[in-house]
């Protein structure tokens, strides 16, 4: 009996200190955080079919455990080298690109933890986004939960930022494309979000990441939407916009600010918006056809600036008046663009018609776009101030 349990205590060390039969040591991989698509650049003597470029950001883990919990940003904000390791590499397709690696690494590439992928603008406009992202779904390391960023130019450019804080900038834009419960100025979509929608044929937005002007350097900045339209960019919706489309689509998280002008009270006033209800339905009226979008939104006042007196009543409902009819005619406008200038229905209209009347939408699908841009939109919006701070 003693002896059949020593053996059971032997097997369980074994498995445990040993863990999968086919596990690569860690020291011998190469940890991808980030990959960034791009067009390459068409040089002398390169190949005439157009090939992608890819660079990844690998980290250097002796030199983070050196930094510890420190960022990538030196004394009085001068740029310090990052942790990290970025390799370029190039092919006629993702794979062929990144099978390069090895000549060029002594570890093999893991993709296990990727954060994000980013896809360079020119790529994005030029071929369909399932198929620069085709390979990683099929990949046995794909992590399908990985963030899908856009680039504002190209995507290469901006693994080569020094955010102030983070080790790495892929990490520093998966961080901030988490924080859309404290704002709606971007959206966020994953690898699986990506590839089931652009395969059903759906029109939508993707998150904008671009280089600003900061102090001493460019900064890296999550912010805005790209419009997708049949697989492929063809426009930019931007933060504003953006709001009044995550509004419309019920993916509100909670947390943006509305500055008000209010001249007949000769005041500013800040409102955060921290509920909204939407409801967004198709009308039928015989042949016609026309959506209705109704906003119901709770708010707070964070801030008054102007007048010493205390708002009264009525004074709140001039207030919640002012907030709907900005709020309106933001949705207003961002559905016009969509309608006129980019004929996308990322809104997802069209899903609606389907859902109330699946035999009128059979009939009108194949002709859809001509529809939607031709299809009258009626808002209403009302907001309802339920809290005005500590002082007033």
């Amino acid at each position: 009996m003693r002896r059949t349990a020593w053996l059971l205590i032997v097997i369980i060390t074994a498995i445990i200190a040993t863990g999968c039969w086919d596990n690569l040591d860690l020291e011998r991989r190469a940890l991808v955080l980030g990959t960034a698509i791009d067009l390459a650049p068409k040089g002398e003597g390169q190949r005439k079919d157009e090939q992608v470029e890819v660079t990844m950001e690998m980290p250097i883990l002796r030199l983070m455990a050196a930094k510890g919990g420190g960022g990538g940003g030196g004394r009085d904000g001068a740029a310090k080298e990052l942790p990290t390791w970025r390799l370029t590499l190039s092919g006629l397709t993702v794979d062929e690109a990144i099978s390069k690696a090895a000549t060029r690494a002594e570890r093999r590439l893991f993709f296990g933890h990727q954060k994000v992928i980013i896809i360079g603008e020119e790529l994005a406009r030029r071929q369909k986004i399932n198929e620069v992202l085709d390979f990683w779904p099929r990949h046995s390391e794909g992590y399908l939960a990985t963030t899908i960023l856009l680039s504002a130019g190209p995507a290469r450019n901006l693994l080569a930022a020094q955010p102030k804080f983070a080790q790495s900038v892929s990490m520093f834009l998966y961080e901030q494309a988490e924080r859309q419960f404290r704002t709606s100025r971007f959206v966020k979509h994953n690898l699986a979000d990506i590839i089931a929608a652009v395969a059903a044929g759906r029109d939508i937005l993707i998150s904008q990441a671009t280089l600003v002007p900061g102090q001493g350097a460019p900064e890296l900045q999550v912010s805005g939407t790209g419009v997708i339209k049949e697989g492929k960019l063809v426009g930019w919706l931007d933060p504003a916009e953006t709001q009044a489309a995550v509004w419309i689509t019920g993916e509100f998280k909670g947390g943006d600010i509305l500055a008000l002008s209010v001249p007949e009270l000769a005041r500013m006033i800040s409102l955060k918006l921290y509920k909204l209800d939407t409801d967004v339905r198709p009308q039928f009226a015989g042949d016609r056809l026309s959506m209705a979008i109704n906003l119901d939104i709770k708010a707070d006042i964070t801030e008054k600036i102007g007048g010493r007196s205390t708002l009264k009543a009525q004074e709140l409902q001039q207030v919640e008046e002012r907030a709907g009819a900005k709020i309106k005619q933001r949705v207003q406008q961002l559905v016009t663009k969509l309608q006129q200038e980019y004929q996308a229905d990322t809104l997802g209209f069209g899903r609606k018609i389907e859902q109330r009347d699946p035999r009128r939408w059979e009939s009108i699908k194949d002709n859809w776009r001509q529809v939607f841009t031709q299809m009258p939109v009626v808002v209403e919006v009302k907001v309802s101030i339920r809290h005005v701070g500590m002082v007033n």
